[in-house]
């Protein structure tokens, strides 16, 4: 991981009704795990709808690989990032390898002529531990193993950036470790993550650098030892909380 940045947002502003976000400015380094905390309602999906495109903010600018995002059209972007979303349930039986090849489309030139690359299929498949289950339907699947599809088809999709929303939600903790384990993996290889953590712990304990928002605004960015302080989290989530010291690795840990 270097020091050059792959995805800058500078001044962005958006609102809904009762709701805004106010002057967001981030950068994330290529090769990093950055994670986006605070409570719900904060403006964590909202930022992340923003960097996709799928809503534009009413000022400001998002650039990735110095792209300016509100010029590239949605294709392009999902040239870039691949985006995981926090619920996936696809309305079809599709097996587990018909969903990763959907992340081939962004590549091909006519939608319903999609080629599929066997070998970076089998490799994405095979980076999660799923090519045995290739063949399965993907509704059968645990939870955790469907996280890894997506996971698998976001590295089948082949961008820089992987972007996960509240990926880990409602997994056991065996799960969820496994699911960011592999996340974490991708980051050794280049890829860039980006996602929203519910688990402030398991933040701290996979990301590089924190972002942590609270009601449409940045109150806090920067390495977890850093950001994840008793003054910062017991403002934010309205609680009082300790924070230890994990033994062995050192990333704060969230005792309430």
């Amino acid at each position: 991981m270097g020091n050059e940045i792959i995805l800058k947002a500078e001044n962005l502003c958006f609102s809904y009704p009762n709701f805004k976000l106010k002057d967001i400015t981030f950068s994330v380094r290529k090769g990093s795990f950055f994670g986006i905390i605070g409570p719900n309602g904060s403006g964590k999906t909202t930022l992340l709808s923003l960097i996709m495109k799928f809503q534009r903010p009413e000022s400001g600018k998002i650039t990735v690989n110095h792209n300016d995002v509100s010029k590239l059209s949605h294709k392009k972007i999902a040239q870039l990032i691949a985006y995981i979303a926090q619920d996936f349930n696809p309305a079809y039986d599709f097996t587990v390898e018909e969903l990763v090849e959907m992340g081939g489309i962004a590549r091909s030139v006519h939608f319903f002529e999609t080629p599929v690359y066997e070998e970076e299929l089998e490799n994405a498949l095979r980076t999660v531990d799923l090519l045995e289950y290739r063949k399965r339907i993907f509704s059968t699947l645990s939870g955790g193993q469907q996280r890894r599809v997506l996971i698998a088809r976001a590295i089948y999709q082949n961008t820089p950036i992987i972007i996960a929303d509240e990926l880990v939600n409602h997994l056991d903790l065996g799960q969820a470790v496994k699911v960011l384990d592999y996340l974490k993996q991708l980051t050794k290889n280049g890829k860039t993550i980006i996602a929203t953590f519910h688990d402030i712990s398991l933040a701290a304990k996979y990301c590089d650098e924190i972002c942590v928002m609270n009601d449409g605004k940045i109150v806090a960015m920067g390495k977890p030892q850093e950001v994840i302080r008793k003054e910062i989290i017991d403002s934010v989530y309205g609680i009082s909380v300790h924070i230890l010291r994990h033994p062995e690795n050192d990333y704060p840990v969230i005792l309430i």
